[in-house]
Parts: structure tokens; C-alpha cells; sequence
């Protein structure tokens, strides 16, 4: 007999899959960053990065985050699935429209020239909103194996596309547009014909109009009564993460902010991690939300998922100087320190998803956005005031510090609903650990790379006694059902 249970190995399945779809997607778009720097400028590699930066934005607040109501009530209610889906896409296909009448807004020169390419904006902003409605709902109905399979195919047109139009035509900021639009709007084509998506949303127009006003109504009501909390969160968290583009592209100027956004990629590598798992995660507390022991499942889970993130980052960190001879390309390896930095502020950020889907598992997201706020405002405060004496690190610093707070938060806050075991003892070392390393690394002190390498190994080895009585408890659990299996 397993020592799992079915729960951990659903989660497993589950993060298999969501691997592969990691792997088609983050991962290749993250191999695309030497094309992008080497034959871009800061300024337009600016701008490019800022178009993802306000897609982020606009996305719930358009969208009303409908993608994530569908999902939970798809999950929740089977019934109803072809409502909630065609509900889904007529609210996506209207963001559209939005999105489209308030372009004029992108002439601002806060957007570092993004309205010369307005009509692109728009394309690019539609094809991510449709993909990102595509995903949830196809978790939501159980169609997991045909994410990585899409993925995959949005993912090659992506590269091919890019490597053509932007290396090859030196087509640079259209030919980005070009290529990340082109590959996602193929995968939502295989998603409504493959997945079945067009004949779900048919299905739900044709009952929504049999049901009437009021049918909608009541299906439409409990939907947004669970993702409107969810926007205003969005709204923050976006200025926690992002807000600092403006600043610095305000203050410094686009080639500071494109310079910002190479260095970030490096340390988004740990969000695309947990990216894998947070989709079977938020999968697998949502199936399993009204079971027992979902504290204890928590405690599990995140014990594993911070040993693992924390030497992830002390890993990159003391090879960022080898990666970036890679990935940052002539005037951006200038950049590279500002990844140790950055390398926390994601952490962090992490940590912070972990804890957002105990609201959502529990359906309390409006409690959700109060958490936000405080990591918000201190970084809207911070940055500009840390800019000025420290330049663009300023920014990276009041990432970094915003995040955190928001974390410690959560922690505490969190546990009116879930209380799980955060293993204090192990990680607030770890957090230290990672402080000095990123310190050292940016000042370059004498000896750096020495006192960097031994955080790393103390990093290390702290994790792995930590985990040490988990899996110590595991062992005897498998020898004694063995035992017992043997004995019937």
C-alpha cells in the first residue's frame, strides 16, 4: 500500500502534466530572451516589456476575472458547466472591445511609447485573455492532458514566428507583437474545436436562452460575487509587482526599464516553477476543499514547496553571473547584480500565491485583497523614494520589501481559515541566508563569491534537516502497512 494518499497522488498526476505545459511555455519564452537582447535595444526591449506589464493589468480589471470564477464553479457545479463557460467567453470577448476603446490612453508618456503600436497591443491583449480563459476551463472540466498539448503548439509557432520575424526580417517590436499572438491564438483554435470549448459555449448560449434573464442571472450573481473580490486584489498585487516599470521608466527612462525587465527574467524562473505547481495545487484544494486533514495537507505541501524554492533561489543567485553570460546579451549584462535582489522579491511573491489559494479554496476572496494592500502602498511609497539614492536597485529593493510584507500577512492572517505549519525555525534562517547572499552580491565586497557559495551550502543543508522528521515520519508508515498488508 502507498503511503500517499489519493489527494498526493492526484497532485502529483497533476503536476506532471502542468510540467510539461511549464516546459511549453515559460521555459521557451525564457530561452527567447538572447533573441530579444541581442537584437533589440533597452528602449525597445522597454517597450515590449511594458505591453506585458500593463496586459497584467488590465487583464482582471476587464475580464472581472472571470477565468478564475470559472474554474471554482465549473468544479463546483457540474450542472451548469456550459453556462459557465459561455458566460466565460462572452465576458473575455467584451474585455476585448474594452481593451480596443481605451488604447488612446497608451499615447501617455508614462508608457514609454507603447501607443505607436496600439493595434498590436490589442492583439497581443486578446490572445493572452482568451488563452488564460482557455487553461482554467479546461482544469475546470477535466481536460488537464490537453493544456501541455496546447501549450506545445502555442509555444513552437511562438519561437518559430519570433526567430523569423524578429532575427531574421529584423522586424524587433512588431515582430514581438506578431509572434506572441500568433502561437496562443492557434492554441485557443485547438482548445474550442479539440477540446470541445465551441460546443460547450453553444450549449450554454442555447440553455442561457432557454433559461431566460434570470436563469443567467442566478448563475451570474455567486460568479462575481467571487471574483469581484478578486479584482481589486489583482489591482494591487499589480502594484506591488509591476508599479515600479512606471517609476522607473518616469524617472530613469525605457532603456532603465528594459534593463529592469532582463535582469527580472533570470529570477522568474522561480515563479515559473511554482507556476507547474500552483495550477495542480489550486487543482487539487479546490477537488479536495470540503475533506478532512486539509490542514495537515497544507502543512505538507508547503513545507516541501519552500525547501525547494528556497535553494532554487540560492542556487541562481550564485550562478547569475555564469547564466547571464548567456541570457543578457552586450548592454544588458550590465544588469546581472540586480538578480539576487529580485531573486527574493519572487520568493516572496511565491510564497504569497501559496497563501492566496487558502482564500480561494475557501471561498473567502474578500478577504484576499486586504492582504494585498499594505505590500501595495509600501511599494508604490518605496520605490520613488529608493530610486533616488540608490537608482534603479531602489526598485528592485522596494520589490522585494513589498512582497515580504505581504507574506507576513498572509501568514498570520490566513490562519482564521486554514492553520497549517509554516516551519518557522527553518525558514526565517533560510530568508537571512538569502539576505546576506543577495548583499554581498550587489556590493561586491572582497571575497563575495566565497560568502555567497557558503550561503548557499548552509541554505542547503538547513532545508534538508528540515525536512529530514517529514520524511523519517513517511518511512515507518510504508514499512507497517506493508506489514499489515502482507498479514491480511
Amino acid at each position: 500500500m502507498s503511503v500517499f494518499s489519493h489527494r498526493y497522488r492526484q497532485l502529483a498526476i497533476n503536476i506532471g502534466l502542468f510540467a510539461v505545459n511549464a516546459v511549453a511555455t515559460r521555459l521557451v519564452t525564457f530561452l527567447l530572451v538572447p533573441l530579444y537582447t541581442a537584437y533589440m535595444s533597452a528602449g525597445e526591449y522597454g517597450v515590449t516589456d511594458m505591453s506585458l506589464t500593463v496586459i497584467s493589468l488590465v487583464t482582471p480589471l476587464v475580464t472581472l476575472s472571470v477565468a478564475d470564477a470559472a474554474i471554482r464553479f465549473i468544479i463546483g457545479n457540474r450542472a451548469n458547466e456550459p453556462e459557465y463557460v459561455f458566460v466565460g467567453f462572452v465576458v473575455t470577448l467584451a474585455s476585448v472591445v474594452l481593451v480596443a476603446l481605451l488604447t488612446p490612453v497608451l499615447d501617455l508618456g508614462v508608457f514609454g511609447g507603447l501607443g505607436a503600436y496600439k493595434g498590436w497591443f490589442v492583439l497581443a491583449y486578446a490572445s493572452s485573455a482568451l488563452l488564460q480563459l482557455c487553461g482554467e476551463v479546461a482544469r475546470g472540466v477535466g481536460k488537464v492532458g490537453l493544456i501541455p498539448v496546447s501549450a506545445g503548439i502555442s509555444s513552437v509557432i511562438t519561437c518559430v514566428s519570433a526567430a523569423v520575424l524578429i532575427g531574421g526580417l529584423d522586424m524587433k517590436v512588431v515582430g514581438y507583437f506578431v509572434s506572441v499572438s500568433v502561437g496562443p491564438l492557434v492554441a485557443v483554435a485547438v482548445y474550442l474545436i479539440v477540446g470541445g470549448m465551441a460546443r460547450l459555449a453553444l450549449d450554454g448560449a442555447r440553455l442561457a436562452a432557454l433559461g431566460g434573464f434570470g436563469h443567467i442571472g442566478n448563475l451570474c450573481a455567486p460568479m462575481f460575487r467571487y471574483s469581484l473580490p478578486l479584482i481589486p486584489n489583482s489591482l494591487f498585487w499589480w502594484v506591488g509587482t509591476s508599479i515600479n516599470r512606471f517609476f522607473i521608466t518616469g524617472m530613469l527612462g525605457i532603456a532603465a526599464s528594459g534593463m529592469f525587465a532582463a535582469a527580472g527574467k533570470l529570477p522568474n524562473l522561480l515563479n515559473t516553477a511554482y507556476s507547474v505547481f500552483q495550477q495542480a495545487w489550486q487543482l487539487s484544494a479546490f477537488q479536495e476543499s470540503k475533506d478532512k486533514g486539509l490542514d495537515c495537507f497544507f502543512s505538507s505541501v508547503f513545507r516541501v514547496l519552500q525547501a525547494a524554492m528556497t535553494v532554487l533561489c540560492a542556487l541562481i543567485s550564485f550562478f547569475a553571473p555564469l547564466i547571464a553570460t548567456v541570457f543578457l546579451q552586450g548592454e544588458f549584462y550590465e544588469a546581472w547584480p540586480m538578480i539576487s535582489i529580485l531573486l527574493i522579491a519572487n520568493l516572496m511573491n511565491v510564497f504569497n500565491a501559496f497563501y492566496g489559494t487558502v482564500y480561494t479554496t475557501t471561498m473567502h476572496t474578500v478577504f484576499i485583497m486586504r492582504t494585498t494592500v499594505v505590500g501595495a502602498v509600501a511599494c508604490a511609497l518605496l520605490t520613488p523614494m529608493l530610486i533616488v539614492p540608490f537608482g534603479i536597485y531602489g526598485a528592485c529593493i522596494a520589490s522585494a520589501v513589498g512582497n515580504a510584507l505581504v507574506f507576513v500577512i498572509r501568514a498570520y492572517d490566513s490562519r482564521k481559515y486554514i492553520r497549517f505549519e509554516v516551519a518557522w525555525r527553518v525558514l526565517a534562517p533560510t530568508l537571512m541566508l538569502l539576505v546576506i547572499q543577495s548583499a554581498v552580491t550587489v556590493i561586491q565586497s572582497p571575497g563575495w563569491r566565497v560568502i555567497s557559495g557558503v550561503c548557499l551550502v548552509i541554505c542547503i543543508a538547513l532545508q534538508g534537516a528540515g525536512l529530514l522528521p517529514q520524511i523519517r515520519g513517511l518511512l515507518p508508515r510504508s514499512e507497517s502497512s506493508r506489514k499489515e498488508v502482507e498479514s491480511k
